[in-house]
């Protein structure tokens, strides 16, 4: 019986603990994709702005290499 009551006490005494951790990593965690960047737009919205930027340049680049075997080709 003793051993069973030192459990709970333990348990008890972590439980807050436990919760404040998992709490400050689920707002770390949200807020860190709602954070604003300088400009005024979200983390993600930057990251998409990236995306949609690196895959513009990669057309670009597949033209520019496409033309350039036409012009060493012909």
């Amino acid at each position: 019986m003793e051993e069973t009551h030192w459990v709970v006490n333990l348990m008890i005494s972590w439980v807050p603990f436990i919760a404040l951790i998992v709490v400050w990593v689920w707002l770390s965690r949200s807020m860190g994709m709602r954070s604003r960047s300088p400009s005024g737009a979200t983390m993600l919205e930057v990251c998409e702005q990236q995306l949609a930027e690196s895959r513009r340049m990669n057309a670009t680049l597949e033209r520019i290499a496409v033309a350039l075997e036409k012009r060493v080709q012909g």
